[in-house]
């Protein structure tokens, strides 16, 4: 049964999320392969994001966390943003795109002249809102490869 739509809102990552963070992620990321630098940055996002600059969001509805998404600093003017997951009764609301737009608008305060996402190929419905927001594919490293194959990764210049 499909959820009718949400009044939700978008909050700051603290400690009492921490588990939230980690098991909405690995809720979505069970058909594919984890990798170890995922694992740690889900099992400590502290250490490997909010530490090193990066910001971490919830959307919270009826005092229930059901959404999250992270924006890692890669340097002071790329940041990444990853690891974001609704859960499955709350999608197809576009969720997921004010958890984009507040992304955005969070990497351009910081300073950010770019934000890139790498995405399974599979996941249709995400490559389509990334494509919304203007976000252009560009060649993966190889390096990069996080979840598994088929990866793409898309581009944001931000003004």
């Amino acid at each position: 049964m499909e959820a009718t739509m949400t009044t939700f809102s978008i909050i700051d990552y603290t400690p009492q999320y921490k588990e939230a963070f980690k098991s909405l992620n690995y809720e979505w990321m069970r058909p594919f392969k984890i990798s170890l630098y995922r694992q740690l940055l889900l099992n400590d996002p502290e250490m490997h994001i909010i530490n090193k600059g990066g910001k971490i969001f919830f959307v919270e509805t009826d005092k229930k966390i059901i959404a999250t998404c992270a924006l890692i600093r890669e340097s002071n003017k790329v940041y990444e943003i990853a690891d974001m997951a609704v859960t499955p009764a709350y999608q197809g609301q576009h969720i997921g795109k004010s958890l984009v737009q507040h992304a955005i608008e969070k990497a351009k305060a910081l300073g950010a002249k770019q934000v890139y996402v790498v995405v399974n190929s599979t996941l249709k419905p995400a490559l389509e809102m990334y494509s919304a927001y203007s976000f252009r594919e560009v060649p993966l490293d190889p390096e990069m490869s996080d979840i598994g194959e088929n990866e793409i990764k898309m581009v944001l210049n931000l003004k």
